[in-house]
């Protein structure tokens, strides 16, 4: 059965598992049930399939062409993790589709349900750091064109996070002709002399670490560290709840099949983003703002650390050809705003954005 017929196929699938459950709720609950579609998208290079999912509302007869959507994560989350978490409340993906928009998520390469690269059953240090800028543009244009495709539209909104963001930023530099609006939060952008050290070789930190190896794993211990060390300890609970810490945890640990193969359970995950992190840390940035032609908002948490506020201020300044351009400041937030208590600050201002 060939790639196309297969797909097809599942888009059946689920448009009939929609049908059968909007048939047993009723017309109140119909008008705001959501309906989500999962494919697996042939990529750009053999042997590479990217996992897509959509959420919109079920009742919606046409979706505004300006209300179409894609989220680009960054490390170490899939985007059907860290947009779509599954308790109330914190899907930024069920937010849109909630409010009348076709928002779509896709895991890159090498995360979540995409397919994985070989070099990810070698040891480690067996190949370079995988999945760099160069695959990533090929995987969000796919990604791109089958919206395009399916909802018949020239241009998508693109919202990017973390590395994300600037992965996004550089994919709108190179596709201008298919970005409507761009997001960027929690961009890495601007030098940082404490990731350059982190992620720099030893012997000489103004170059990246290629030593690190393909591939790295991440058990609980050091996904959560950065976050708390993000948030003053007098403040945990002040910004965020356990439940929703220990959801993503659990739905992040179950998007790595092999997660259980090792004790204590842990993800894996690709390096090459860790080196475009460097180069942007050590001044040598993924993109040119002054080319990007699509309305920009950056956003940013108050205890943002990946992007200083002086780096979100010089970026917006440097966004010469948008034609228009935007800050929004999440107070009592850090680069997991989405998943913190002030999350509907971020997807407010998100959504206001999008629907000038």
């Amino acid at each position: 059965m060939n790639h196309r017929l297969r797909i097809r196929i599942m888009c059946r699938m689920m448009v009939a598992i929609v049908a059968i459950s909007a048939s047993n709720i009723g017309a109140a609950e119909l008008e705001n049930a959501i309906a989500k579609e999962e494919v697996l998208v042939q990529g750009k290079d053999q042997g590479v399939k990217l996992f897509v999912r959509e959420k919109r509302l079920i009742n919606l007869p046409k979706i505004p062409k300006e209300n179409v959507v894609l989220f680009v994560h960054g490390i170490p989350n899939p985007g059907s993790v860290i947009f779509d978490l599954g308790i109330s409340g914190y899907s930024w993906l069920e937010y849109m589709a909630e409010r009348g928009f076709d928002a779509f998520a896709l895991d890159i390469r090498g995360f979540g349900r995409s397919t994985r690269p070989a070099e990810m059953k070698e040891s480690p240090h067996q190949n370079l750091p995988l999945v760099r800028a160069d695959q990533v543009m090929r995987d969000i244009d796919v990604a791109v064109d089958y919206i395009r495709s399916k909802r018949k539209v020239d241009k998508v909104n693109i919202i990017g996070y973390s590395i994300g963001a600037s992965w996004s930023a550089l994919y709108a530099t190179l596709h201008p002709e298919k970005v409507n609006k761009l997001v960027m939060f929690g961009a890495i952008y601007g030098k940082n002399s404490t990731f350059v050290a982190t992620f720099g070789d030893p012997t000489n930190p103004d170059r990246p670490n290629l030593e690190m190896g393909a591939y790295r794993y991440l058990a609980r211990k050091e996904l959560l560290e950065q976050w708390d060390g993000w948030i003053k300890p007098e403040l945990q609970d002040d910004w965020r709840d356990k439940e929703v810490i220990d959801a993503w945890i659990s739905a992040l640990l179950s998007s790595d099949p092999t997660a259980k193969q090792r004790t204590p359970e842990s993800i894996q995950i690709p390096n090459g983003a860790y080196i475009d992190w460097h180069e942007i840390h050590a001044g040598r940035s993924l993109f040119d703002p002054a080319r990007i032609k699509a309305p920009t908002m950056i956003v940013r948490g108050s205890a943002e650390e990946l992007i200083t506020n002086e780096a979100a201020d010089e970026l917006l300044r440097q966004l010469t050809s948008a034609p228009s351009k935007r800050r929004l400041d999440i107070g009592d937030s850090t680069h997991y705003a989405m998943l913190e208590k002030n999350r509907l600050q971020l997807y407010r201002g998100v959504q206001n954005f999008l629907e000038e």
